[in-house]
């Protein structure tokens, strides 16, 4: 029998258990925008993890709660300076761990309010306690510091040349849970102009290295392009495209490939709302397959009709189809369904819903055992996946109670209903934040 999982993350507030409220207060001791500001806020609430599998004789299910406490101080520079700058930092306690998080961006403007230097950074910090639940789990730090200079910047294009470190540190090491450090650089020029046309474009190069694991050390060349354009009726096409060379330094461990990623979203005037289409395309080519690492292209397609009020309320409604071209591999598998959802803003409650239902069928699922004995009478054929039905349900928005008082909230929930029912299962996540801003 096959192995199958279930896992329902819920934070916060639970969608399949009881809903738990983040409260936030959070002071300005400035406000004025010509002068700095500082604010600090306080947060608790508690976080839940249920997680249910089959095993081959028996059904096992964990469940993990933390409460947390959390404070946090922030602050910003007047709006008017020509040395911007924002920094966020905060620290919390938990029945589980402790986590810190610390994140800024400083830029200079010269005199004629251009940005000529941009520096972003951002650094996470995990300790997990000794009576922790998370026994998988090590302790970790984790950071990115990325440097951006436009040395030339026209009235229609800028240059932009960047530079980025980041690692992962645990304290810890193992299979799952692998150190590494990466840094790069790049070169781009985009638009400068906020005209119905925006472009842009560049190289990147960067490497990544494990200490651990140096034979899967890479490096990698990029290139990417995007281009936006939208018209004052609504209609418009953004496209981007980013295609990767990856060396791996051990190719008998990991062989070196080719990956090409492809996102199209476009509307078009149709009646009384618009027609719209978005195409993602993912493409993976290696040098030389492998039982693990197989080629691939991932295609996800949905094609509907948008209409209403940006003010009140946006509907829509179509179809949704997925593939997953991967040769003879029994991962291969077509997707069909159906997405429809309602997005209001302007009003006390904001948000958007969306329900998706379909069924996934796979090529051949099955795969043939050899017991070694030479025999085709040894083959045995099990099945690695099976066609399934499928739900998928999105939910996020904020209802404001009061001027100091709103409810945001986010939840998720995919249910599957295999043809071979103990291959069941669900993933799920729900959040529900009670938030006092005085």
């Amino acid at each position: 029998m096959s192995v199958q999982q279930t896992f329902i993350c819920l934070a916060g507030g639970l969608l399949l258990l009881p809903a738990v409220c983040l409260a936030q207060a959070e002071i300005d001791f400035f406000r004025d925008n010509d002068r700095t500001a500082w604010s600090w806020d306080l947060a608790s609430g508690i976080d839940t993890y249920l997680h249910t599998y089959a095993l081959a004789l028996d059904d096992t299910s964990e469940a993990l709660a933390e409460f947390m406490v959390q404070a946090g101080f922030q602050g910003r520079s007047a709006r008017q300076s020509r040395h911007r700058w924002r920094l966020r930092a905060e620290a919390s306690t938990g029945t589980e761990l402790w986590r810190q998080r610390l994140e800024g961006d400083y830029r200079y403007l010269d005199k004629g309010r251009v940005t000529r230097f941009r520096l972003l950074g951002h650094f996470w910090g995990r300790q997990y306690k000794q009576t922790t639940e998370y026994v998988l789990s090590s302790d970790n730090l984790e950071g990115r510091l990325e440097a951006r200079v436009y040395p030339l910047v026209g009235r229609t294009a800028a240059l932009d040349l960047r530079a980025w470190g980041g690692l992962i540190d645990y304290k810890t090491p193992s299979t799952l849970e692998v150190d590494y450090k990466d840094a790069g650089g790049g070169v781009f020029v985009r638009s400068q102009t906020l005209g119905s046309h925006m472009w842009g474009g560049g190289v990147r190069r960067a490497r990544r290295a494990y200490p651990d694991s140096s034979e899967i050390d890479r490096d990698t060349w990029s290139v990417e392009a995007d281009y936006d354009y939208q018209n004052l009726d609504g209609q418009g096409i953004r496209l981007f495209h980013k295609s990767d060379r990856r060396l791996i330094a051990d190719e008998t461990v990991r062989p070196s490939a080719w990956t090409h990623w492809t996102d199209l979203n476009s509307l078009v005037n149709a009646g009384a709302g618009q027609v719209y289409l978005d195409v993602q395309s993912e493409i993976w080519k290696y040098d030389q397959e492998t039982d693990v690492y197989i080629d691939s292209w991932l295609t996800q397609t949905a094609l509907g009709y948008r209409w209403g009020d940006v003010l009140s309320a946006i509907w829509k409604a179509g179809p949704v189809l997925e593939r997953l071209d991967a040769g003879d591999s029994p991962e291969t598998y077509t997707q069909l369904g159906v997405r429809a959802g309602v997005e209001s803003y302007g009003s006390a409650v904001t948000g958007s819903v969306t329900l998706e239902y379909g069924r996934r069928i796979y090529d051949q699922g099955e795969v043939a055992l050899d017991d070694g004995s030479g025999d085709i009478a040894g083959f045995q054929t099990i099945d690695l996946y099976t066609d399934f039905n499928y739900w998928k349900i999105w939910l996020l928005g904020s209802w404001r109670i009061s001027r100091k008082f709103s409810l945001d909230f986010l939840a998720n929930y995919e249910p599957e209903n295999h043809t071979e029912q103990t291959d069941d299962s669900a993933i799920g996540f729900a959040s529900l934040h009670l938030i006092w801003r005085p």
